[in-house]
């Protein structure tokens, strides 16, 4: 049984998968990112004033000064939204959803197992990579392994229409550029196409 590296170059779907679960990941970090933005600012203010009050260095008050705040409320969003509808924002955006390997949406604590590398990004990416470099359960990563859970298709892939449409366009046979569709000679090298 070869790992998901090995198959990533020629399998066409497999590639499609990883980068939309790649892309909805990005989608939900700048969710969360806005969110823990909002978060900062609601409570730097009395921070702030308490800071002033007392004489105390600012920092002490700041929960910020913790660098796993942001995957804290990462870990949070992604559990809480796998447990209630079984995707995230950025999943729904590219037609993916988290179920448990007999299909179900994921409980409470699977979700938590499987969300938790999220804490770090570097966790995340290493978690991956090691789903991705032994042999396992397709289209998972190690703590979806653990978890006993896994990221399906919902519908066709929005990134197909993108690959399609590039796949259609209409290319100079001799300089390979780019054509409107109706050119009888290409706007590159002057030549008439076929």
């Amino acid at each position: 049984m070869s790992t998901d590296f090995e198959k990533i170059g020629s399998d066409l779907q497999l590639r499609d998968h990883w980068i939309r679960r790649l892309v909805a990941f990005i989608i939900d970090s700048i969710i969360v990112s806005a969110c823990t933005l909002i978060i900062a600012v609601i409570i730097a203010i009395p921070s702030v004033l308490i800071a002033a009050a007392t004489g105390l260095p600012g920092y002490i008050f700041d929960p910020f000064s913790f660098p796993l705040f942001a995957g804290i409320l990462s870990v949070l969003y992604f559990t809480f939204l796998e447990t209630s509808y079984g995707w995230t924002f950025g999943k729904r955006i590219m037609n993916l959803k988290t179920t448990k390997l007999d299909g179900q949406k994921p409980p409470l604590d699977l979700a938590l197992i499987r969300n938790i590398s999220k804490i770090y990004w570097i966790l995340v990416l290493i978690d991956t990579v090691i789903g991705l470099a032994t042999k396992g359960g397709t289209h998972q990563k190690v703590t979806d392994r653990i978890a006993g859970t896994t990221v399906v298709s919902t519908s066709a892939s929005p990134l197909a229409a993108i690959t399609t449409a590039r796949r259609a366009a209409k290319v100079c046979s001799y300089c390979k550029q780019r054509l409107p569709e109706e050119s009888k000679y290409c706007p590159h090298c002057g030549k008439e196409q076929a």
